[in-house]
């Protein structure tokens, strides 16, 4: 009960705020369904890390194949999503502008890493593959650098096994 009534009220602090700040973007009503994720996966090392944030719980994985020790090594990790950290994900978050973000060219056919950005809403899921070069990449700038800085937290205190 708290649970929908608390989701209800961010769901329309959420139409507020797009509402209110810019009459160009894409409204959408948000439930418990939305999920914005990050992937890499490529390199020398074979690298694919995941994060993946809802509302109520934000989940990392990583793995790398170690060359020393010729083993997969892995890492997985799920805490509680904050309510300032969903608050500003979904403050700074345009589906319009998401969906515009054109695909870039593959970066681990030539041993980099590739990076996808996804979000899901309500089962439809848009995703972009190495989009940093698209135009409409800047606009959700602050989006993203929030993601990058989560999945960044969740790296530097990963103890792969």
């Amino acid at each position: 009960m708290k649970t929908t009534i608390f989701s209800n009220l961010i769901i329309t602090l959420v139409i507020l705020l797009f509402t209110s700040c810019d009459k160009g973007k894409e409204i959408i009503e948000y439930d418990e369904s939305l999920i914005f994720s990050i992937q890499y996966f490529g390199g020398w090392t074979m690298i694919d890390e995941n994060l993946k944030i809802n509302e109520s719980t934000t989940h990392y994985s990583g793995s790398y194949h170690d060359r020393e020790a010729m083993k997969r090594k892995s890492h997985q990790t799920t805490s509680k999503t904050s309510k300032e950290q969903w608050d500003y994900l979904t403050k700074t978050f345009d589906l319009g502008t998401f969906k515009k973000i054109k695909n870039g060219s593959c970066r681990a056919c030539v041993d980099g890493v590739d990076e996808t950005f996804s979000v899901t809403i309500n089962g439809e899921t848009y995703s972009f593959y190495n989009g940093i070069v698209d135009e409409n990449y800047e606009q959700i700038q602050e989006f993203l650098d929030a993601i990058y800085e989560q999945i960044e937290i969740f790296r530097n205190n990963a103890v792969y096994k």
